[in-house]
């Protein structure tokens, strides 16, 4: 992928169809979003608005019934999905922090962060993943377990792992 952090996202015209018949929902109707890299967006609106399904579209969760989307400079879907490994994508390119946090309860924090990385093979950036907990002040609390941290420790360390992989979103 050549410089993909350049273009950021692009979503054009997506259209995310559930069911068939009467009994369709259009979750998405042509739906445009651009957010340039390192742009910070919020999606607001009620429930069964489609925030989720725009969400779960761009991470490669749900196939889109149609439109394009684009990471960098690489269509990634326009009609079908122009990716081979689906499961590269989200694991290399996309990170998700979820709202159930989905740690492995017999890790430790630590372990937690870097188990992405380690199953992507690479070696997270030390100073780099020092940096971010301590912003995220979760120093003390690696060699703990999920079961012995707070809720929002719990949500920190799967955002920090996130961050120390380095994905080209969020």
């Amino acid at each position: 992928m050549a410089d993909s952090q350049g273009m950021g996202i692009r979503i054009e015209a997506l259209h995310k169809r559930y069911g068939e018949g009467e009994t369709a929902v259009d979750a998405l109707r042509g739906v445009d979003l651009q957010v340039a890299p390192g742009e910070v967006v919020g999606l607001i609106g009620p429930s069964g608005s489609g925030k989720s399904t725009l969400l779960k579209c761009l991470g490669a969760v749900i196939e889109p019934t149609s439109g394009r989307m684009t990471l960098g400079d690489q269509v990634i879907y326009d009609s079908g999905w122009k990716i081979g490994d689906l499961r590269a994508l989200r694991r290399d390119k996309i990170g998700f922090v979820f709202q159930a946090f989905n740690l492995v309860p017999t890790l430790s924090a630590l372990e937690n962060i870097t188990l992405p990385m380690d199953l992507a093979g690479r070696k997270p950036d030390k100073a780099r993943l020092d940096q971010i907990v301590a912003t995220v002040r979760l120093a003390d609390r690696l060699k703990h377990r999920p079961s012995e941290l707070s809720g929002g420790q719990q949500q920190r360390v799967a955002f920090v792992s996130d961050l120390a992989a380095a994905p080209e979103i969020i």
